[in-house]
């Protein structure tokens, strides 16, 4: 009966040994996948114009990834893929708010060089640059795009 025992709890200690190894071998490899993807999303926001919309944004990632890099080289794996993962979470972020504010600010311009740019348009706009200022994305984003929207509508009037 004992040895029965032993048998189950042999089998029971290598089911959950092997989900442990399985993490701990995931964190040995280095993040080569994670800081591809976090360079990459850094680049894309510089290249929208995050330096001038989501300047916070883009400094915070590349100050993570510049964080995962220091840990990627000292052999730092774990700490490394969670920040170049961070980095790239806050790259995007960056991109996103300086496409939309980019698109706003063209419509913006279009609406003022035919005098009809409303009140309405430009109040909406200066919420939106606060609220990125201040790292509130998703509505920085929302208030651009209702800008963006009467920018446009404030053109079809005419």
């Amino acid at each position: 009966m004992s040895s029965c025992y032993g048998g189950v709890l042999l089998r029971i200690s290598s089911v959950l040994f092997i989900p442990w190894f399985l993490l701990l071998a995931a964190c040995a490899n280095a993040p080569t996948q994670e800081m591809s993807d976090a360079r990459q999303a850094v680049s894309a926001a510089h290249d929208a114009g995050a330096a001038v919309h989501a300047s916070d944004n883009v400094q915070q990632a590349e100050a993570l990834l510049d964080k995962a890099e220091r840990e990627l080289e000292s052999g730092d794996f774990g700490d490394a893929r969670d920040d170049a993962t961070a980095a790239r979470v806050e790259a995007i972020k960056a991109q996103d708010i300086a496409q939309v504010m980019s698109a706003t600010k063209s419509a913006l311009l279009k609406a003022t060089e035919r005098g009809l740019l409303s009140d309405e348009a430009t109040s909406l706009f200066n919420q939106a640059v606060v609220a990125a200022d201040e790292n509130r994305v998703h509505e920085a984003i929302r208030l651009a795009n209702e800008a963006r929207h009467q920018a446009e509508q404030d053109l079809n009037l005419e």
